[in-house]
């Protein structure tokens, strides 16, 4: 009996059906991946939340410090957040975002993808005066008052952040340099006050003083789907979008404590 082979239209046919089928189903793997990331992202923040919440049992109900860098201390390497609460997560993975694309090790140590809320801001009057803590981990500079911050102090734990995930600075960037886990100057949010962070908070597109800027997200990420993961200072994780942590409806920024804007990064607002 004479063996009947494929025809070239049935086999233009099986191709255009496969062609077909990775198209539908390609997006859907590439959803699937996207969605494991971020709740394995999710996860980091939950444990590195916990492991803060940890930390203040052990220190009298205190929010650990970042400490001044100077020679003295070899540029403040052993007193950096992540340093400071390693023996509450035991290894430097979690401090990884599972979607951060940059170099695994850099001068300064291991790469990580989250900044603690340092955040500080003066008074609107008078201006530039009264520089405070008002976030949650200690950003210990010698131009700025800077108190612990106890963690019953903190008016609202639910909705006060503690840590979030940042964004992937241009190349060129000092943000993009600075990033290693024994590194101080960068691992902190403090504020647009031209003197650590420059420009960090969502809105800030012009600076502290103007008026929010929509649609601007600072230098926090949103690759998830135009939201970001964070921690809070009860020790639960969640992901929002960043503009939805501050208030755009405050007359400025965030340059002062007067203002409304900080919203979730202000640990003692009323």
């Amino acid at each position: 009996m004479k063996k009947r082979a494929f025809t070239l239209i049935e086999l233009l046919v099986v191709i255009a059906i496969i062609a077909i089928l990775a198209a539908i189903l390609f997006p859907v793997f590439a959803q699937a991946k996207a969605a494991a990331k971020k709740a394995s992202s999710l996860s980091n923040t939950k444990q590195l939340g916990l492991a803060h919440v940890m930390y203040t049992n052990d220190y009298d109900d205190v929010f650990l410090a970042q400490g001044e860098p100077s020679a003295a201390n070899d540029w403040g390497w052993q007193m950096t957040w992540i340093m400071e609460i390693m023996p509450y997560m035991k290894n430097f993975d979690i401090v990884r975002d599972p979607s951060d694309r940059h170099a695994v090790e850099s001068w300064s140590g291991p790469m990580y993808s989250y900044w603690a809320n340092g955040m500080l801001q003066g008074q609107c009057s008078p201006s530039w005066d009264g520089w405070k803590l008002r976030g949650v981990i200690n950003f210990s500079r010698n131009w700025a008052e800077m108190a612990p911050r106890s963690a019953t102090a903190v008016t609202y734990p639910a909705e006060t952040i503690l840590l979030c995930t940042r964004t992937i600075p241009a190349t060129g960037s000092w943000l993009q340099v600075l990033r290693g886990a024994y590194d101080p100057w960068a691992g902190i949010m403090s504020n647009s006050d031209g003197v650590d962070m420059g420009v960090a908070f969502p809105g800030q597109k012009n600076g502290p003083w103007s008026a929010p800027v929509a649609g601007y997200d600072g230098t926090i990420s949103n690759m998830y789907q135009g939201g970001s993961n964070f921690s809070f200072t009860d020790g639960h994780a969640k992901t929002m979008k960043p503009q939805q942590t501050v208030d755009m409806n405050a007359p400025q920024a965030g340059g002062c404590q007067e203002t409304t804007f900080a919203k979730m990064w202000d640990s003692l607002r009323s």
